[in-house]
C-alpha cells in the first residue's frame, strides 16, 4: 500500500504507484471527455482487476465496465471517444474485498424511489472498508461481494429512508456524517456518488491515497495534460458536447491523484463537495471560494 503518512499536495504520480484510482468531471453542459494515451489505461497495469465509467445520457443511467485491466480493453478505447454528459464517473479497480468479476467492479449502479420518482445512482470507491459487515443493510442488498458495494447499499437504504426529493443542505450534511460514519475506525474511503444532477465526492479522513482534490476547468479554452516527472503522457481533452453552439462549458475535473502539475484544490480530510452541473453548492466556504477563482 502506498504510504501517506505525509501530505504531498500536487505531486504527480508515477503509474507504477498507483492502487485503485477515481476520476469525475461535472460540467454545465454536456461534454465529451476525449481520452489520449489515457493515464487509467497505465492505471490498468497495477490496477488489473477492472475498469468502469459512469454517465447520464438523456438523463438515464449509462455503465460502461469491464473485470479485465483497462490497458488491454478494447472498449475502453471506444468509452474514450463515445459518451457525451455533464457528469461522468470512473474507476480502475485492485480489489482488496471480492473476486475480479463484473459484479465487484465499479462503479456500481441501483435505482431509487423517491417522492420525485425513480432515481438512477452510480457510486466508485478507493480503499478498503474493514469492518463493512458492520453496516446494517434494508433495502438495497449487494450483487456481488465487494465491501465498496455493500457501504453502497447503506448509502441508498440511508437515501430511501429520507427519501429526498429536493436537495437541500440539512440532506447534504445528513450524507457528509453518512459518509464520515463508513470512514470511522480502520475504514478508509474516497468515494464519488452520483444521481446524475448531482456528483457527491468524499474524501478519506486519514487522506488515503493522499485524498481528493479538484481542479476548475473550461471549454474549450485547453486540456489537461498528464505527465509523470518530465514526460508526458496523454491528454484528457474535453470538448463541447454541442458543436453547433458557441457556448463555453465550465466545469470540474475531481481525481484522486494529482494528474498534472496545475495547482489542484485538496479536499480537507472527512469532506464531502458537492458538486452540481458544473458548480459547487456545498459546503458554503467552497462555494465562496468558487466565486474568487
Amino acid at each position: 500500500m502506498l504510504d501517506t503518512s505525509e501530505s504531498r499536495p500536487y505531486q504527480v504520480y508515477t503509474y507504477t504507484e498507483c492502487m485503485c484510482d477515481l476520476l469525475g468531471l461535472s460540467f454545465d453542459s454536456p461534454v465529451s471527455p476525449r481520452i489520449s494515451l489515457d493515464i487509467f489505461q497505465l492505471r490498468g497495469e497495477p490496477n488489473p482487476d477492472g475498469w468502469g465509467l459512469a454517465f447520464y445520457h438523456e438523463l438515464l443511467l449509462r455503465i460502461l465496465k469491464e473485470p479485465i485491466s483497462a490497458k488491454s480493453s478494447k472498449l475502453f478505447d471506444f468509452a474514450e471517444v463515445y459518451p457525451t454528459s455533464t457528469t461522468f464517473v470512473s474507476h480502475v479497480r485492485r480489489s482488496t474485498e471480492g473476486v475480479r468479476s463484473y459484479a465487484n467492479t465499479h462503479p456500481f449502479y441501483r435505482q431509487v424511489t423517491t417522492q420525485s420518482g425513480i432515481q438512477e445512482w452510480a457510486f466508485a470507491h478507493n480503499g478498503t472498508l474493514n469492518e463493512f459487515k458492520k453496516l446494517q443493510l434494508g433495502v438495497y442488498h449487494p450483487i456481488g461481494t465487494t465491501d465498496s458495494e455493500h457501504a453502497f447499499c447503506y448509502i441508498l437504504d440511508a437515501i430511501a429512508d429520507e427519501d429526498v426529493s429536493s436537495w437541500k443542505i440539512p440532506d447534504f450534511e445528513k450524507l457528509q456524517e453518512i459518509f464520515q460514519e463508513i470512514n470511522d475506525s480502520d475504514n478508509t474511503f474516497n468515494c464519488m456518488l452520483t444521481n446524475g444532477p448531482f456528483l457527491f465526492c468524499y474524501s478519506d479522513e486519514q487522506q488515503h491515497n493522499n485524498g481528493l482534490r479538484f481542479l476548475p476547468k473550461s471549454v474549450p479554452t485547453g486540456s489537461i495534460e498528464f505527465t509523470r516527472k518530465d514526460e508526458s503522457f496523454g491528454i484528457l481533452d474535453v470538448q463541447s458536447g454541442n458543436l453547433e453552439s458557441d457556448q463555453q462549458e465550465s466545469g470540474y475535473v475531481i481525481v484522486t491523484r494529482a494528474l498534472t502539475a496545475e495547482d489542484w484544490i485538496e479536499f480537507n480530510p472527512g469532506e464531502m463537495v458537492v458538486f452540481h452541473e458544473g458548480n459547487i453548492i456545498f459546503p458554503y466556504n467552497r462555494v465562496k471560494q468558487r466565486t474568487n477563482l
